[in-house]
């Protein structure tokens, strides 16, 4: 299937991966760790973790997480700032890769979204001929079960996932397949239209990119008075949705620090 509808779209606009192997690791201890702002890198086109509202500021899980994770670290708000460019970061926030990074602060998966009418749709075998609107890393699964033909013939593939629910909504498109609290944003944005169908595709694991030992543990410290004190499950209400009951409690931290000695 040709993706001339969502270029149309999304002329533009990239997707922005957050990988720490992409770029030295230098840049994340950019210029603002240490003093002056912090730069925080987020990820397009993903509502539910991030959301650029229309006066210019940011909403989401993952805004949640970083704003307060910044201000355990000594900064104020007006000092925060976010970037779609991960090269530009401090810190980037977002699934997590290879290179020093705290968390993780959220264990999800990829997920099918379907029309909330369409009872075809109720696992991945279902999709072996149904159109399916996905990123090429959110296809991953889907390529590697059904193959090349299937992608060439059946797969939409989108620069954010965003873009996909448009498609599904007027029909063009029978799923969307892409991380679960993407799913439940976009689940909000169209109330009572789409389900979630079936069984998780593939684990997700999302951290945050630090660039150095000494400022992970820093970072995981935070996370770790946000699990504590309430305001990691209130962020889960807040902005995943129907997931709160999935998310019942914090993902255990990959890299606890030593406790201080009384």
């Amino acid at each position: 299937m040709r993706d001339l509808d969502i270029e149309r779209v999304w002329r533009g606009v990239s997707l922005v991966t957050c990988l720490v192997a992409v770029f030295p690791a230098g840049l994340l201890a950019g210029c603002g760790i240490g003093g002056g702002p912090l730069v925080i890198g987020v990820r397009q086109g993903e509502p539910g973790l991030v959301t650029r509202l229309p006066d210019g500021r940011y909403s989401g899980f993952d805004i949640a997480v970083a704003t307060y994770v910044a201000r355990e670290l000594g900064y104020r708000d007006d000092q925060i700032s976010y970037t779609y460019d991960p090269s530009s970061a401090d810190i980037v926030i977002g699934p997590r890769s290879p290179g020093p990074a705290a968390g993780p602060y959220l264990v999800t998966s990829t997920d099918i979204l379907a029309r909330a009418g369409d009872l075809s749709i109720n696992g991945v075998r279902d999709l072996a001929r149904k159109r399916v609107c996905a990123t090429k890393a959110s296809a991953k699964p889907l390529v590697d079960r059904f193959g090349t033909k299937w992608r060439d013939v059946f797969l939409a593939q989108a620069n954010v996932p965003a873009a996909c629910a448009p498609l599904l909504a007027d029909g063009r498109m029978d799923a969307i397949v892409a991380d679960a609290p993407v799913l439940a944003g976009l689940e909000a944005q169209y109330p009572g239209r789409f389900r979630f169908s079936g069984r998780p595709l593939a684990a997700q694991r999302y951290g945050i990119a630090t660039g150095s030992v000494a400022l992970r543990d820093q970072v995981d410290e935070a996370l770790r008075h946000m699990f504590d004190d309430g305001t990691w499950k209130q962020a889960v209400i807040d902005y995943l949705g129907v997931l709160a009951t999935r998310y019942t409690a914090p993902p255990a931290l990959d890299s606890p620090s030593t406790p201080e000695k009384g």
